[in-house]
């Protein structure tokens, strides 16, 4: 697998009060606003996740493009997104590799290979404000039962046909609101992914815990 240690990462904004000015007469103290920012109760700290009757249990088995409703949360809250998941293998070009930011001799271990790209859908079920939320990183098996190749924190892997736009937009707050992202993976034609699962909590890495798709 070709990787790099950087990745990227975001930095929330941040506002202070605004102080209105006020009488102090008859013992009055001057009076404040509130704060202008949205709350981010979940910045620094995670939340508990729970399977609910409206989530997938864990172990849930599922085809490529059916959707599953899963717990999650951003900065600001919690909720729960429907998540669908599809995979589309083609030949890499050579343009494409020459654009990635990789050193000559992992180019050269590119060519003639196929790109994976894993899309995800998150459609925004509840209502819940999950602004700027990063697309979930899915565990990918192949047919073989390996694991494909991956271009982590590459900065810029946008190829043809798979941008790399995983962070949700702003607006990624109201019910029925969609985010489509993609993930570029890369392997052989022979043996292309055929499995990937989610495994974050409250959902586990054991296949009886995770949430999986598969091609069939």
């Amino acid at each position: 697998m070709i990787g790099a240690a950087l990745a990227g990462c975001t930095t929330p904004d941040t506002s202070g009060q605004v102080k209105a000015a006020g009488s102090t007469t008859s013992g009055e103290a001057p009076s404040s606003t509130a704060p202008t920012s949205t709350e981010m109760p979940y910045l620094t700290t995670t939340p508990t996740l729970e399977v609910t009757d409206q989530t997938v249990k864990p172990g849930t088995k599922l085809k490529f493009g059916e959707q599953a409703i899963i717990p999650f949360y951003s900065r600001y809250a919690k909720g729960v997104v429907g998540l669908t998941v599809t995979v589309e293998s083609v030949k890499a070009p050579d343009a494409d590799i020459d654009g990635l930011p990789l050193k000559d001799e992992d180019k050269a271990k590119l060519r003639g290979k196929n790109f994976f790209f894993v899309r995800e859908k998150l459609t925004n079920i509840d209502g819940t404000n999950l602004a700027e939320v990063t697309a979930p990183i899915l565990t990918a098996k192949t047919k073989s039962g390996g694991w494909p190749g991956s271009l982590l924190g590459m900065g810029d892997s946008d190829v043809t046909g798979c941008e790399d736009q995983n962070f949700a937009p702003k607006d990624f707050s109201a019910k029925g609101a969609v985010f489509e992202a993609c993930r570029l993976h890369f392997g052989v034609a022979s043996d292309p992914i055929t499995s990937l699962a989610y495994t974050t909590q409250p959902y586990e890495s054991a296949d009886s815990r995770a949430v999986t798709w598969r091609n069939k």
